[in-house]
């Protein structure tokens, strides 16, 4: 008899066991739910949205770019040749050209670029593109990025400052990670939940030409 009860028990436990495990399935079969499909961009639109990039910075005929890929030439050379052909006021045509057979060091040294003249060039299509993005004085993102500020830095500076009466700057020199990254700033500089939303609604509408790598955004490379 104790043997019965014993196994009566055991058979008890299994069945409850069991249907514990059944519900446990059937909950998570009912909470999974198919994850949205990830965006994708096509190489093809991707390489056609950075020729649109190069060409709005640096005023190379979009069409100029596509016969040049096609001739085998890669993005990162056309965007490189496009940026000192503007530094330099070269053709597009004649920095390619002499490309064909020098590095890019000798190519900055022939078209007389110094490395000043390419940072101060790079600057300035930072400070143009923020400005005409953020419909402000140029004046004022050039100040910013002569400091050496990223330019999520610059960004966010002037995105908060526009909520709160502070200069983009002094905020800036609140940003100090880990300790006290961007949310925590706008915590202490009053800005609401809302606000930062839209702040972030603006920086999703920024098109600046920016590589994002671990820590955030940073400027088109040339």
């Amino acid at each position: 008899m104790k043997r019965w009860k014993k196994v009566l028990a055991l058979s008890a436990m299994g069945l409850i066991l069991t249907s514990a495990s059944y519900q446990l399935s059937m909950d998570n079969t009912a909470q999974a739910r198919p994850l949205p499909r990830a965006e994708r961009v096509s190489p093809q639109m991707r390489i056609n949205n950075e020729m649109q990039n190069i060409s709005e910075y640096f005023g190379v005929d979009k069409q100029t770019l596509v016969m040049y890929y096609n001739n085998g030439w890669e993005m990162p050379e056309l965007r490189r040749g496009a940026f000192l052909a503007y530094a330099s006021h070269k053709s597009f045509d004649d920095v390619m050209n002499l490309r064909e057979n020098n590095s890019w060091g000798r190519v900055e040294y022939l078209i007389g670029l110094t490395p000043n003249d390419l940072k101060t060039t790079q600057d300035d299509i930072i400070s143009t593109q923020i400005a005409n993005k953020l419909d402000i004085n140029k004046s004022i993102v050039t100040f910013l990025v002569k400091q050496n500020y990223e330019v999520d830095e610059v960004i966010h500076g002037i995105l908060y400052s526009m909520y709160v009466d502070k200069s983009p700057a002094d905020i800036i020199e609140m940003y100090n990670p880990p300790t006290s990254n961007w949310e925590v700033v706008a915590d202490d500089l009053g800005i609401t939940q809302e606000e930062l939303d839209e702040i972030h609604q603006k920086m999703e509408t920024l098109d600046l030409g920016m590589i994002k790598g671990p820590k955030g955004p940073g400027a088109m490379r040339f």
